[in-house]
């Protein structure tokens, strides 16, 4: 049976509002050419020294995960443990969630790319895609780990078969892959960092696991995608390829 002869299903969709922060798992997301709205707008800098957080490069922030972002439809809430939520300049929360984060955070929107002000360090790609084949692979190639999807904070988990290949997501790139009423564009490998290895809620510390990715998949694990046909993408929405 050829790739195109299966096909699969979303089985979990993420939103990362905050970049860097924790992110909330949905049911249902309106998808623009931008990517899942209200993904990854804010950034988090360091109050003290003006730096943007990056917990897989510096070890000062590599609690900044254990905080928690959602989207509100006009802006982001924070909340320091999932159950308080308040808006990101609120000076209650902010102090509880810098004794989370072991600095004074201060929690801004991102402007347009090429615009003054606050940019993200990395440009965005609209989508991050992994599969459950792949992350089955990684489990096999790095027995007794706990291979997690947070780990990776994906847009889209798609529930995929196993095939020849240890990722068959990386077969996507340059097809179309549709999701419901979207269509997306597999673009390129996405290349992974430390962040995959830091300790967050209910998933334990792992250095080994950059190594075997590294090692077994020159680094990349799961895909970016481009949207060429927008729309409201549903869990359990099937995903097929052409």
């Amino acid at each position: 049976m050829t790739q195109a002869a299966f096909a699969g299903a979303v089985s979990s969709l993420w939103r990362y509002p905050i970049s860097s922060m924790g992110g909330e798992r949905l049911q249902r997301a309106p998808v623009a050419a931008a990517g899942v709205e209200g993904d990854r707008i804010w950034g988090l800098l360091d109050g003290s020294t003006g730096r943007i957080a990056s917990p897989g490069r510096e070890k000062h922030f590599i609690e900044v995960p254990r905080g928690h972002a959602r989207f509100t439809g006009d802006g982001v809430a924070v909340s320091s443990d999932g159950a308080r939520w308040a808006a990101p300049d609120d000076p209650r929360m902010l102090r509880e969630i810098a004794g989370v984060f072991g600095f004074n955070p201060v929690l801004k929107p991102f402007g347009p790319f090429g615009a003054e002000g606050f940019r993200p360090r990395y440009e965005h790609a609209p989508i991050h895609v992994i599969t459950t084949a792949g992350m089955r692979s990684l489990e096999r190639d790095h027995p007794g780990s706990v291979i997690e999807e947070r780990r990776f904070r994906p847009n889209l988990v798609v529930d995929w078969p196993d095939e020849a290949e240890a990722m068959p997501e990386q077969g996507w790139i340059g097809r179309e892959i549709r999701i419901g009423e979207v269509v997306l564009r597999g673009s390129r490998p996405c290349g992974r960092c430390g962040f995959i290895t830091i300790e967050q809620e209910a998933i334990p510390l792992d250095i080994e696991i950059l190594r075997t990715v590294v090692k077994r998949y020159e680094r990349n694990f799961g895909i970016y995608c481009d949207v060429l046909v927008p729309g409201e993408i549903r869990a359990g929405d099937r995903v097929s390829l052409s």
